[in-house]
């Protein structure tokens, strides 16, 4: 039965954002919220309960609760630092810069982690999941050699929505 809601939620909900103009704040924050839990529901964890870290203070955080309130088996975290990634699922590193990035992605180095930056190019310096803007539009980037370090298998469906790296 879960599935069938991931499904639905792919389908209804996945493609409206492709078509949705974003710009930085109000919208591009909840946009990327709702690709967050869209991860969430379409990967198959080992565990019955997510965690998605925030790093730093960012409106997405906010989003984030609004959207998993109900939910019970997605817990949000804000994280002020790297130390505490490795108790969460999904490392989310808004407004990253280089340095906060390479230290997370040595702070869960062979962990099964996703980070998900907010940057493409930081997808082909070895991020799994990045957003970004084209055509005012928000889109997802996915680094499939990376996804696969990590161990995490992601729905063909949202693979194929994706563009990859």
């Amino acid at each position: 039965m879960n599935s069938f809601y991931s499904i639905i939620f792919s389908v209804l909900v996945l493609p409206s954002s492709f078509l949705v103009d974003v710009k930085p704040g109000g919208a591009h924050d909840r946009h990327q919220a709702m690709y967050l839990v869209n991860l969430v529901r379409n990967i198959d964890w080992e565990g019955e309960n997510v965690t998605i870290g925030v790093i730093g203070d960012s409106p997405v955080t906010s989003e984030l609760e609004k959207l998993v309130q109900r939910n019970s088996k997605i817990e949000v975290k804000t994280l002020d630092d790297l130390s505490l990634v490795a108790e969460c699922d999904i490392i989310f590193l808004p407004n990253t810069d280089n340095q906060n990035f390479y230290l997370a992605q040595k702070e869960i180095a062979d962990a099964p982690i996703l980070l998900v930056v907010d940057k493409k190019p930081l997808v082909l310096r070895g991020a799994e999941i990045g957003f970004y803007l084209e055509d005012d539009k928000l889109k997802i980037a996915m680094n499939p050699k990376e996804i696969e370090k990590t161990g995490i298998r992601i729905s063909q469906s949202l693979m194929e929505k994706a563009a990859s790296y």
